[in-house]
């Protein structure tokens, strides 16, 4: 197991978020990028789309959550407490909730209009039908009402308590918000040993890291399909910086774009029919489409200087990526067909890697102020721009969450560059990687099953 597994997220110290200064922000070129189970029952008692007991999907009020100790029938060992302490740092890291520690009650929940809005969880591990399984049965409460918002079992193993707890916390966010919770999602990086750069990929939550590509070479810019089980990026292993795939069922990578020049910069459609990225076959870096089939290319940009970082807003319809064509690299938007650019920066004179947010309403990108790299949150619009790091080292490669509550970036803060996870308001912040020099963070999306798919 990496030592990723084996050193747990922990706090850094933050300071207040601080105002965007007019003066000189960050670009990272082009050269610069370069070189560097079935369920046993389930039972949901409301419409899952109701935001209920004042838990909102959106924004930064966050419900009280009392979290009771586990309890275990039978020859379980362990477990209750394994599972508790993963369910618990997953509501504390999903920024909806404060946690709570209380003990477990029996019988049917009693209502309590004082705690209007607060959330109660339970959770009973037990010995399954044999076979190393056992049985986790988990509730959500309305302590205010005394009414279940969430009652479900689920069979797993030892060896997969973690995924079940992070399932179980997912199912409760649903259950709560309408929207499903980020615990299952995996992230893509970066990591450098000496000369190599090889993709890793861990659990959202820093654990469980492991090496993806072993190509003894430079790989730079994984980013995820939108169904989770591919990776696209930019590797030199033949010589030239070519865009290959890797099928994580399979795991095996295949190229996909090796045209004379750059291919960098990887970008799925939402719909997944399209990668947008940087080509350079003609002369110039400039802005692409090609289609998944590989089959078709098309140029989005024209001009005599560099383009690149695309990424799609969430309704596919739009793309933003930076460009220096007035002297200095900024941040751009257009039509997904090349049509309308416009310029979306206002302030600063290096600005770089935008991404646009899931809910569409806000870009986070790099700057850089007095030689120092920060990450930076605006409005879909340029409006509003907001420094959400500050001293605290170089902070790159900014990554929304796919529930837009969080962002994932690089930082050099205590040495060596590492990834960290903050809230979208820069508060939070944790580091998630321990060793090495790793960059280029990537989020992945969230499972497409459902909890009213489920039920």
């Amino acid at each position: 197991m990496d030592s990723n597994s084996r050193n747990r997220p922990r706090p850094i110290p933050t300071r207040g978020v601080a105002a965007l200064r007019p003066r000189a922000v960050f670009v990272l070129g082009v050269a610069a990028l370069l070189l560097t189970g079935t369920f046993l029952s389930t039972r949901v008692l409301r419409a899952q789309t109701q935001v209920r007991i004042g838990v909102k999907a959106t924004g930064t009020m966050k419900s009280p959550l009392l979290l009771a100790r586990f309890r275990g029938y039978g020859p379980v060992g362990s477990l209750p407490n394994q599972g508790r302490t993963i369910a618990r740092n997953d509501f504390e890291l999903s920024g909806v909730f404060v946690v709570a520690d209380v003990e477990p009650v029996e019988g049917k929940p009693t209502a309590d209009p004082s705690l209007a809005g607060t959330v109660r969880v339970e959770g009973l591990v037990e010995v399954g039908g044999g076979g190393g399984f056992f049985q986790f049965r988990g509730q959500a409460i309305d302590v205010g009402t005394g009414e279940m918002a969430l009652e479900r079992s689920y069979p797993f193993t030892p060896g997969t308590l973690r995924q079940t707890m992070h399932q179980f916390v997912d199912d409760v966010l649903e259950a709560l918000t309408g929207e499903r919770g980020i615990a299952e999602t995996k992230m893509a990086y970066v990591k450098q040993d000496g000369r190599v750069k090889e993709i890793w990929m861990m659990d959202y939550d820093g654990e469980n890291g492991r090496q993806v590509t072993h190509d003894h070479s430079l790989a730079l810019s994984p980013i995820w399909a939108p169904w989770g089980s591919e990776l696209a990026f930019t590797t030199f292993k033949r010589g030239n910086p070519d865009l290959y795939l890797f099928d994580l069922n399979k795991a095996a990578s295949y190229p996909f774009s090796t045209r004379p020049g750059l291919n960098t910069a990887p970008n799925y459609s939402p719909d997944g029919k399209w990668i947008a990225c940087t080509l350079s076959r003609d002369g110039n870096a400039e802005i692409y489409l090609i289609s998944r089939d590989a089959q078709t290319a098309k140029r989005l940009t024209r001009n005599t200087v560099i383009d690149t970082s695309p990424s799609f807003s969430p309704t596919g319809r739009e793309i933003v990526f930076t460009s220096n064509r007035t002297g200095s690299p900024q941040i751009y938007v257009m039509d997904a067909e090349g049509m309308n650019q416009r310029l979306v920066t206002m302030e600063g004179s290096y600005n770089d890697s935008p991404q646009w947010s899931p809910k569409g309403d806000k870009i986070c990108y790099a700057a850089r102020h007095d030689g120092i790299f920060d990450v930076i949150v605006m409005d879909a619009n340029g409006a509003n721009p907001i420094q959400i790091t500050s001293n605290a080292g170089h902070n790159e490669n900014p990554h929304w969450s796919p529930d837009g509550r969080k962002i994932v970036f690089s930082s050099s803060r205590e040495g060596k560059r590492q990834i960290y996870m903050m809230n979208a308001d820069g508060s939070d912040v944790l580091r998630l990687t321990s060793d090495g020099d790793c960059f280029n963070p990537s989020w992945g999306p969230r499972a497409k099953t459902r909890l009213a798919s489920r039920s």
